[in-house]
């Protein structure tokens, strides 16, 4: 802790500043699907916590 105050240009936060921050990325697997034609659906990062498979599965009538 020492070192670190005796870096310019830092600021000390208090806890009641801390509890203000907001943001960051919420990596939310519930925002991540699969379509029909096996491609992941949903924010950027799906591709990176999830993958499908690479089937056609819509509308499988055979006749």
């Amino acid at each position: 802790m020492k070192n670190l105050l005796s870096i310019s240009e830092i600021n000390i936060l208090s806890k009641g500043e801390q509890q203000k921050i907001k943001g960051g990325a919420s990596l939310d697997p519930t925002k991540c699907s699969c379509s029909c034609s096996g491609s992941i659906v949903g924010p950027f990062y799906c591709s990176q916590i999830m993958g499908c498979l690479d089937v056609y599965t819509c509308n499988d009538n055979t006749i």
